[in-house]
């Protein structure tokens, strides 16, 4: 605050006439009786002031010091967080290991066993002054030794003894009662912590709160002791200048505690602008990732796309059983493919949080309505009877991310049940709504049930037989329920069968209106063999595969590798009735750019196929468009066949 410098009031020398009648006091006189009882409510206001001063100065060594504590609660929480991971890690590698044999897994393992000690020191550290978290870490040492040495026996068995010999030991869940105390401790010391750390912000909280409202006092009392100069002054002439002087100094004590205040406000200012640069860094960070996962998801679908779309042109080409039967063959090995490709990209999405619910609020009978139409026929090609039973409530969550949760549960039970049914039904018990999938199938064992969510394990199957999965259903399930907050349990009896539960939240919110899809046409005779198609695709391979594939149906093609070329082919024929883009192309270009592009010259009718491996949210917003279809990679040539014929006859 600038300091005023005291000037002479321009009423000093005014003089007031006295019309006062004889023998009553003069005005002056009146005045001059008023100065006690000012003086009474001036004082008082100047004591609160000093006070609130000295309390605003007295608060900031108790922030600091609460800051700081509350920083020490966060690096015990990071450094227990870092002690379970490294366990975690170095369980992951033996298991890699143990199931691959190929030696590059131990170099994680023995990555998170050599920092195993160092987390332990420094989190002895860290707690030195906490009898409780001491104790806690005392009893996590002996557990933590039994794991690591569980671990180092089971390598080192698979090296002397092989594999039969070390799953023995795993099989045995000797390290099971470990981890879970492991688990159960680490949990307990960050349960501390954080208790902690929540108690030390609220503290902070409330004494921000304090310099807040002492500021606020002190701006208003001021401005009451300026308006009480001022009337000081009118009332008491010749004293105006010394009590202008008594207000000015004050003014200066609570400029003084404001400027305390300010200095604390930039500190505090300067700590935010460290928490944004983190978290800038962080969100450049995930930016990074969703990059890297669309560029690998896109270029490790696109040989499969290309050998898929072959596959179908070839089968269209050959006569002989032979020949057929091998495509036939081919056909289910590039399926296989491409679902173990969708599961461990999927699997990276979600260890990367790239994926992102889009929450909404959706009837439960319609989710179940699309699961018994997607598996009615798996289930009756088995001889199993399929049962959907639905209740009457609504759910507000991610209906794609559900469905692929019910998608991966109901896939496993038809697959591990010979005979009898399945049955998916949903049900109320408010506030909640359970969706339960129940079989008769071949049932869990209860010593692997911990098991069944680890990537790459199947109940039943050996190590070398023929999978009809991977083992990473389940793993997904339980990744999307965390990421959805919903409730997974399990239930199961070996032989009898199972039952997976998952819990949601009823919502009382009305579901959004879906747009209308039209029923597909399943005429062949009614297909326009003599439509013209665009085909934008940059990589040579899959361009010409695909132009190959639509060629043998009949249809004219032109082929373009980017935005340029398909308005070039465009002013060459101007006739167009489909086009077919893929969605990452050369120079950055996308898909969604040339449907753009090629609309403004042929009218927003135009139909158009965009083909892609990205499963983002800007990509499911495209669904919208009614005259849009969208084709996740790697697509087989019938139903990409089967869609062009759709959608050029609709």
């Amino acid at each position: 605050m600038t300091q005023r410098r005291a000037v002479p009031s321009p009423l000093d020398d005014f003089r007031v006439r006295d019309v006062s009648p004889p023998g009553r006091p003069s005005s002056a006189e009146d005045r001059w009786r008023l100065w006690p009882a000012i003086a009474l409510i001036f004082v008082p206001f100047l004591g609160l002031i000093a006070l609130q001063g000295y309390q605003v100065l007295s608060q900031s060594p108790r922030t600091t010091l609460t800051e700081q504590l509350v920083s020490h609660n966060i690096e015990v929480i990071l450094t227990a967080q870092s002690l379970r991971s490294a366990i975690q890690n170095a369980e992951r590698g033996q298991r890699g290991y143990l199931l691959t044999g190929e030696t590059s897994y131990l170099a994680p393992y023995q990555a998170a066993v050599l920092s195993v000690p160092p987390l332990l020191n420094r989190l002895t550290g860290l707690t030195a002054s906490d009898p409780g978290q001491q104790r806690q870490i005392a009893a996590l040492i002996p557990p933590i030794n039994a794991k690591l040495a569980e671990l180092r026996q089971s390598i080192e068995v698979y090296r002397t003894a092989g594999f039969s010999a070390a799953r023995r030991i795993v099989k045995s869940n000797a390290g099971l009662a470990d981890m879970q105390s492991i688990e159960l401790g680490i949990d307990g010391m960050i349960d501390t912590e954080s208790k902690h750390r929540s108690r030390r912000l609220a503290a902070l909280a409330a004494q921000e709160s304090r310099v807040d409202r002492t500021a606020m006092a002190s701006a208003l009392l001021a401005l009451v002791l300026m308006l009480s100069g001022l009337i000081l002054t009118l009332l008491t002439f010749r004293r105006g200048r010394r009590l202008q002087d008594e207000i000015q100094r004050r003014a200066e004590e609570a400029a003084g505690a404001n400027r305390q205040l300010e200095e604390r406000n930039t500190e505090l200012a300067r700590a935010g602008d460290l928490a944004r640069g983190a978290k800038e860094e962080a969100r450049r960070a995930e930016q990074a990732k969703g990059r890297f996962l669309a560029t690998a998801s896109h270029d490790l679908r696109q040989p499969l796309q290309a050998v898929s779309l072959l596959n179908g042109t070839l089968r269209r080409m050959v006569s002989d059983p032979d020949v057929t039967e091998a495509l036939r063959q081919q056909d289910e090995a590039i399926s296989v493919m491409s679902k173990l490709l969708n599961a461990l990209l999927d699997i990276s999405k979600l260890e990367a949080g790239v994926i992102e619910p889009q929450p909404r609020t959706i009837p439960l009978s319609q989710v179940l309505a699309a699961m018994e139409l997607e598996f009615r026929s798996i289930a009756a090609n088995k001889g199993l009877e399929l049962q959907v039973v639905a209740c009457d409530a609504c759910v507000r969550t991610d209906p794609g991310l559900l469905e692929q949760i019910l998608r991966n549960l109901v896939s496993n039970a038809i697959k591990y049940t010979p005979t009898g049914s399945v049955r998916l039904r949903s049900v109320l018990d408010p506030p909640w709504v359970s969706i339960e999938i129940t079989d008769t199938g071949v049932g869990i064992p209860a010593d692997q049930l911990q098991l069944i969510g680890e990537e790459f394990y199947q109940i039943g199957v050996p190590s070398n037989s023929t999978r009809e999965g991977y083992g990473l259903g389940l793993s997904i399930v339980q990744r999307l329920i965390k990421l959805l907050a919903l409730e997974l349990k399990v239930t199961s009896e070996k032989g009898k069968g199972s039952i997976f539960s998952v819990r949601l939240r009823q919502s009382a919110a009305v579901p959004t209106q879906e747009r209308p899809q039209a029923d597909p046409v399943r005429d062949r005779e009614e297909r326009d063999v003599d439509a013209s198609i665009l085909l934008v695709e940059d990589d040579p391979d899959v361009r010409n595969a695909t132009r190959m594939l639509l060629r043998t149906e009949g249809y004219r093609v032109t082929a373009a590798a980017s935005v340029a070329e398909a308005v070039r082919s465009l002013q060459e024929n101007r006739r167009t009735d489909l086009l077919v883009t893929d969605f990452h192309l050369a120079g950055g270009e996308t898909g969604v750019q040339v449907i753009s592009r090629l609309r403004e010259e042929l009218g927003a009718t135009l139909k158009a196929v965009l083909i892609t491996g990205d499963t983002s949210s800007a990509i499911k917003e495209l669904a919208h468009d009614p005259n849009l279809r969208i084709v996740s990679k790697p697509v087989q040539a019938e139903a990409f066949l089967e869609l062009v014929r759709v959608l050029l006859i609709a």
